[in-house]
C-alpha cells in the first residue's frame, strides 16, 4: 500500500510567495501615503466648508450678522471677544459679529489623528474673516479663496500627486469646494 503524498507547500514555494507579497506591498506604499495625504486635505477642506455653511445658516436663521474667522487662538467660548484673525490660522471659529456670542469652533488638528500642528496648511489668501448678514450675503468685495495644501507632502496636482483643494466664498454667500487641478471643459470639480 502506497502512502499518499501531502498536498502542502514546500518551504521554497512559501518563501517565493512571501517575497512576491513583500514586493507588491513595497510598490503600493507610495500610493497609500498619497491617499492618506489627500484624505487629510479633503477632511480639512470639508470641515472648513461645513463651518462656513454653518455661519451662513446661523446668519439667515437669526437675521443677524455672523462672523467666520481663521485664528491660531484656542477655539473656545472663553475667547469669544479676543480671537485674533489670521489668514493662515489652523483653527476656525463662528461667532456673532458683535463678538458677544460664541457659536462654534474647531481646531485644525481635529480628525487628523495628531496631537499637535496638522500636516494641512490653510491660507485665506488675504482673508481671515468673513461676515455673513441676515440675507446670507458677505462683507467681501470679491470672491474669497481658502486654499488647503500639505507643504510637507510634495507638490499639488498636476505637477505632483497631491490633490490640493480650495473653498470659495462668493460675495453673494455661495460656498463651494473645488479642485484647482481639475481644468477639463465641463468638469464641475474645477475652480
Amino acid at each position: 500500500m502506497k502512502i499518499p503524498r501531502s498536498q502542502g507547500f514546500s518551504l521554497v514555494e512559501l518563501m517565493i510567495a512571501i517575497a512576491i507579497a513583500a514586493l507588491l506591498l513595497v510598490m503600493g506604499i507610495p500610493s497609500f501615503t498619497t491617499m492618506i495625504q489627500n484624505s487629510k486635505l479633503r477632511s480639512a477642506a470639508e470641515n472648513c466648508l461645513a463651518g462656513l455653511q454653518r455661519a451662513r445658516a446661523e446668519a439667515l436663521q437669526n437675521n443677524s450678522d455672523v462672523e467666520f474667522l481663521l485664528t491660531d487662538d484656542a477655539p473656545i467660548a472663553a475667547n469669544v471677544a479676543a480671537f485674533n484673525p489670521n489668514e493662515t490660522g489652523g483653527n476656525w471659529v463662528i461667532r456673532t459679529a458683535d463678538m458677544s456670542d460664541f457659536i462654534e469652533g474647531h481646531a485644525g488638528i481635529e480628525g487628523s489623528g495628531q496631537t499637535s500642528a496638522s500636516n494641512v496648511a490653510v491660507t485665506g489668501n488675504g482673508i481671515a474673516s468673513i461676515v455673513f448678514n441676515g440675507l446670507g450675503r458677505t462683507n467681501l468685495a470679491a470672491t474669497a479663496t481658502f486654499g488647503f495644501t500639505n507643504p510637507a507632502g510634495g507638490a499639488c496636482a498636476p505637477a505632483g500627486a497631491m490633490r490640493c483643494l480650495n473653498v470659495l466664498v462668493s460675495v453673494g454667500g455661495q460656498i463651494r469646494l473645488c479642485d484647482p487641478a481639475a481644468t477639463g471643459t465641463g468638469d464641475t470639480r474645477g475652480c
